[in-house]
């Protein structure tokens, strides 16, 4: 058995069974809705109320849908039926996001119209036309745009709620070592081999003459905005933005905060629909568009732009990285000296060139998560294969790169500090990975606890035909 099984003890539920599929829509307070489809009238039958909030047969439908195609995206096998797992999805969905209103925690709830309208039009794009996609869930436009809005403000209620629970729960050494002592040997998993590498970094130097070229050509495009053309047809054609330029520049509804400072402040300080001056950040140049704010969850458009080189330039810096590759050699202590006088990388000039696994960091906004050791999936592809013909100890040939951080083209060259072989877990080897799980067992059980609580204090309502389904939890009440 593998070790990410071996927190699913009893009843506990993991954080993606509960908020990996869709909300259901919130209707009224009468017991059918009726709709129409084909000039027929269908009822909608009510089959479970939670709270103050409704869960329909048409939920659960489209809900079973979702069930079986994550099912068969992931490979994913289940002796219960999809259906009762919609069922039951549904139900803690909707117990999470009524808790999370009587908590008040809807006033964090950002602006939810640009991401309607924008699902809205992705399925008028997949179906042909809005009146095909009225048919398609026999009601009219602005009911779909209703359910959906509900739709998506249970899953963010869901999951703030979800947070609050969990995020509060936190791990000890003696909790982590007690945890690894209840797991059996044999069903330890084998830990991939992993890779510890430090790094040192180059880029041409940004000249007056590149940003000039860069600040002319923004210039250029917003005068064409202000004329009338689309900053996000701009944005397709020019931007440099990797993540955001296929959609047109778009980012967002998103928090602020996880912008760089230069961009949010441009923002705060724009109406929608209008358009910035040119905005200089780490990343490069920006011009920004403005489509909504409300508190923290801004949603804008950019057009990104970064200097370019020439092979002068490049061929400099690789120059140099080649030189301090062969005068260092094998040795751990000159590679360490250089670091800091020749790296441009701001997150590991300061730390011999260690890289850190960074990404999950991020995402979770905690830095505690980052790792200097990369199992080989978690590598880079554009480090791995010059890592993956070193021994310890040895210095690569330069290699360009992309900074993962700024999309930005970078020069560098890179040292195999030491692999370490697969092997089965251990406290002392890999007391991260398994902190992590004695943490997510930790907040499961919590979790647990609080749903049974909050379950016999909740008015809960099922209809007498879906009581005979085989809940995990005990949702019929007397």
């Amino acid at each position: 058995m593998r070790i990410a099984t071996l927190i699913r003890t009893g009843a506990t539920l993991c954080a993606t069974s509960l908020l990996g599929l869709s909300a259901s829509a919130q209707t009224s307070d009468s017991t059918v809705r009726t709709t129409i489809t084909d000039d027929h009238y269908v009822a909608d039958e009510v089959t479970a109320i939670v709270g103050s909030s409704q869960i329909l047969m048409s939920d659960i439908d489209r809900t079973t849908e979702e069930v079986l195609h994550q099912r068969q995206q992931y490979g994913q096998l289940s002796n219960r039926p999809a259906r009762e797992e919609a069922f039951e999805t549904l139900l803690l969905q909707k117990l999470l996001a009524e808790q999370a209103r009587a908590d008040s925690l809807d006033k964090d709830l950002g602006s939810l119209d640009d991401q309607v309208e924008q699902q809205i039009q992705q399925m008028v794009d997949e179906v042909g036309s809005v009146k095909a996609l009225e048919k398609k869930f026999g009601k009219e436009i602005f009911s779909i745009k209703d359910d959906l809005k509900h739709q998506a403000e249970d899953m963010q209620l869901a999951s703030l709620m979800q947070s609050k629970v969990m995020d509060k729960i936190s791990v000890t050494y003696p909790e982590v070592a007690e945890f690894f002592s209840t797991l059996p040997l044999d069903s330890l998993e084998m830990v991939p081999a992993q890779y510890t590498y430090a790094q040192i970094v180059r880029f041409p130097p940004e000249t007056e003459e590149r940003k000039f070229e860069v600040r002319q050509r923004l210039l250029e495009f917003r005068e064409r905005i202000l004329k009338g053309e689309s900053l996000g047809a701009l944005a397709r054609l020019y931007s440099m933005d990797p993540g955001t330029s296929r959609n047109g520049g778009e980012w967002g509804p998103g928090d602020i905060n996880q912008l760089v400072y230069p961009v949010a402040e441009a923002l705060e300080s724009l109406q929608p629909g209008k358009v910035s001056e040119i905005v200089e950040s780490e990343y490069g140049y920006h011009l920004v568009e403005l489509i909504s704010m409300k508190g923290n969850m801004v949603h804008f458009r950019q057009i990104l732009l970064k200097p370019q080189f020439t092979v002068e330039e490049t061929e400099k810096e690789i120059h140099l990285l080649d030189s301090l590759a062969k005068a260092i050699g094998t040795d751990k202590e000159a590679f360490e000296k250089a670091v800091p006088l020749y790296s441009m990388d701001k997150e590991t000039n300061q730390n011999g060139g260690i890289v850190f696994d960074l990404q999950r960091a991020k995402q979770e906004f905690d830095a505690k998560k980052a790792s200097p050791r990369f199992m080989l999936d978690n590598l880079n592809p554009q480090d791995y294969i010059p890592l993956s013909q070193l021994k310890e100890g040895e210095v690569s040939a330069p290699y360009e790169a992309i900074d993962l951080s700024t999309g930005s083209t970078v020069y560098k060259i890179v040292r195999l500090n030491r692999i370490i072989p697969s092997h089965r877990a251990s406290l002392t080897e890999d007391y991260e990975i398994i902190a992590e799980f004695a943490l997510q067992n930790k907040q499961n059980i919590a979790l647990e606890k609080w749903l049974v609580e909050t379950i016999k204090k909740m008015y809960i309502w099922v209809a007498p035909e879906y009581r005979n389904i085989k809940f995990e939890h005990n949702w019929l009440k007397e």
